[in-house]
């Protein structure tokens, strides 16, 4: 059977348009396959998820340490002003002659032991300026039940702290608690004082030792007891020192105080003149 044109030209035809689909569908191939390997090679940085789940888990929290910031109402005023009027309130009890420390046999004990000579230093008191300036040095317990009593009473008794006017503890030029007054001990926590009735059953979450100037003759040694009695107590009773501001103490601010204490004595040279 003879095969004419018709025939060839159908043959051709379909062979031709095989081949168009043929390439088409090679073309189509090799594009997806370029497209995935760019799209691969576009994430390829990006981690598994399997090997990072902290990205998807719940945000972490950080333990936080017991609560040992003091609230502002907590706080008892330690300015110039309010000691003044400490100490003249103190010299009006005086004066109406109140035996205000007429306690059962016990406690008289642990008084006598804390005291300083109560009527030296009541002396010493009233001869005393009105205070201008005052520099304190809080420490702040980081345990959240606080400074217990016997151990804290124990720490500021080693350091020369006396139990005195105020109801607040001091140090004398003596050891031994007589003498001039070089600074002073009160309470963080309102209302500032101590009752060594019942020291034993007594905790604070801070104290606050102060120098007032005009105050000592001489107030940078005098300030530097102050710095080494509350660094003894910090590191006793695992506490922190900070400054009248409630922020961390550091060898800056210390230096800071001293400055203020030049200044203070140049203003008082100035006046003299």
């Amino acid at each position: 059977m003879e095969i004419g044109l018709r025939e060839w030209l159908i043959v051709i035809g379909i062979i031709v348009i095989g081949g168009i689909l043929f390439d088409g569908w090679r073309r189509m191939r090799g594009s997806k396959g370029k497209l995935k390997f760019k799209l691969d090679h576009s994430y390829a940085s990006v981690p598994d998820a399997d090997e990072n789940n902290e990205l998807l888990g719940p945000a972490r929290v950080a333990p936080r340490e017991p609560e040992t910031t003091l609230d502002e109402e907590d706080l008892p005023s330690l300015s110039a002003r309010e000691l003044n009027s400490r100490r003249r309130a103190e010299q009006m009890e005086d004066d109406l002659d109140l035996n205000l420390d007429e306690t059962p046999a016990a406690p008289k004990k642990r008084k006598a032991e804390t005291k300083g000579s109560k009527s030296e230093e009541k002396n010493i008191s009233r001869d005393l300026p009105p205070v201008e300036e005052v520099l304190i040095i809080n420490v702040v317990a980081r345990e959240a039940d606080g400074f217990k009593g016997p151990a804290l009473l124990q720490s500021i008794l080693e350091s020369g702290l006396r139990f005195g006017e105020m109801d607040i503890f001091h140090r004398h030029e003596s050891m031994a608690g007589n003498g001039e007054v070089l600074f002073s001990m009160a309470n963080a926590v309102k209302p500032g004082t101590f009752d060594l009735d019942d020291i034993d059953h007594f905790s604070t979450r801070a104290v606050s030792f102060f120098l007032s100037l005009p105050g000592p003759r001489h107030p940078k040694q005098a300030f530097d007891i102050m710095v080494a009695a509350a660094r003894k107590l910090a590191q006793e009773l695992n506490g922190e020192l900070k400054d009248d501001q409630r922020s961390v103490m550091t060898a800056q601010t210390i230096e800071h105080y001293r400055q203020r204490i030049v200044e203070f004595e140049r203003r008082q040279l100035t006046h003299k003149r």
